[in-house]
């Protein structure tokens, strides 16, 4: 998850509110307190346009019931630093470059096979990771590949990409697993997985920076274990300030393992104003590496045009067509990067196996319009 609030359960959104916690040096002055932190050099410190010292000042003083990373809980606060071994990123473990195989532009994100018995076809389709594995006891669900294709009803041989992103409590239990992790990623090499991008462990606007610290450093460091298994992944990068984007690029640039990013737009950066700021940060990444990078994206709408020229491949998870077909809705192609939707009950007994197949077909050719297989930011309505 990207720069967000809590959830709508927690706290309902408020755009205004979220504007003022958003850092931005272009317009905001530096926090007085961070220039004396001792985490200074690697957080770069805030630029919000709230009232702020210092971090500290999100700090909830509830030590009892908090699990943020925080230097009021100096306990802890050691044994998380501890964990992911320092908030510095060049301690994480070389890897050799693992070759993914070839990626199509667009990639259905299906969540399950209820309500259909044949078997879909895509070019690839996309699965989320943690349903794949049993959560209580971190074990993969299936011992092959065929297991994996009959359990979510997709047709043999179609290749897999799995999304780590995901709310925060199936990250939480994918860390859990501590050294186990690796012996759960040997299995998923065991099911022929095409590709995994790393779990998007959360940065939220209105928490104490060494929490985004830490969780930036698990990213790095479950991402090197898919590597080091032979698994390809897609690093997962979340970003909460400018100094967070450079010390991607300087991390990226430096490790030619490397080779795939991954981004989703769908939470805190989903609003327009922030998307455009991720955006413009992603196309400098892509420039400043030096070397071709494959983007695989969540959600981003008009700016993948942008995107896509900017890196050498991109591969757009899709999540409507599958939500959108469950919920018994049709899609309508209204021109390149264009769909309505609209009402198409079925009956009791019928299956949604055409409808997906039909919808999948419009949202695809909608995409690409015939334009050389670039994705066109798609427009939906009802």
């Amino acid at each position: 998850m990207l720069t967000q609030l809590p959830s709508p359960q927690e706290t309902p959104r408020n755009l205004r509110r979220e504007r003022r916690l958003w850092h931005d040096g272009t317009r905001h002055t530096p926090s007085m307190g961070c220039a004396n932190c001792p985490d200074q050099e690697i957080c770069g410190g805030l630029q919000v346009g709230d009232a702020l010292f210092d971090c500290l000042g999100f700090c909830c003083h509830n030590s009892a019931d908090c699990d943020t990373v925080c230097r009021n809980k100096p306990e802890e606060f050691v044994q998380r630093v501890r964990e992911v071994g320092g908030f510095a990123f060049d301690n994480v473990p070389r890897t050799s470059v693992v070759t993914a195989p070839s990626l199509p532009a667009l990639v259905p994100l299906l969540y399950h096979k209820s309500g259909r018995s044949v078997p879909f076809r895509a070019r690839a389709v996309c699965l989320p990771l943690y349903s794949v594995i049993r959560r209580q006891i971190g074990e993969p669900r299936y011992t092959s590949a065929a297991e994996l294709a009959n359990g979510f009803g997709i047709a043999p041989n179609v290749p897999v990409i799995l999304t780590g992103t995901a709310k925060d409590r199936p990250l939480e239990r994918w860390w859990s697993l501590g050294e186990q992790r690796r012996e759960v990623i040997r299995a998923l090499r065991g099911l022929d997985i095409a590709l995994v991008t790393t779990p998007n462990f959360s940065l939220f606007i209105d928490q104490p920076r060494w929490d985004d610290l830490h969780s930036q450093k698990r990213i790095l460091i479950v991402h090197e274990e898919f590597l080091r298994e032979g698994l390809p992944a897609a690093l997962h990068v979340n970003a909460r300030t400018d100094r967070d984007w450079e010390r991607w690029r300087h991390y990226i640039a430096a490790r030619p393992e490397v080779t795939h990013i991954a981004f989703e737009f769908a939470t805190g950066a989903g609003w327009a104003s922030r998307t455009a700021w991720h955006s413009d940060h992603l196309v400098r990444l892509a420039g400043a590496v030096g070397r071709p990078l494959h983007l695989v994206v969540r959600g981003g709408g008009k700016f993948l045009a942008t995107l896509a020229a900017a890196f050498a491949d991109i591969t757009l998870l899709e999540t409507s067509v599958f939500m959108k077909t469950n919920a018994r809705q049709r899609a309508v192609f209204s021109g390149p990067g264009k769909v309505n939707w609209r009402s198409s009950p079925t009956k009791k007994t019928e299956t949604i196996d055409k409808l997906l197949m039909e919808n999948w077909e419009v949202v695809a050719a909608a995409h690409f319009g015939g334009l050389n297989q670039r994705v066109l930011p798609l427009q939906g309505g009802q």
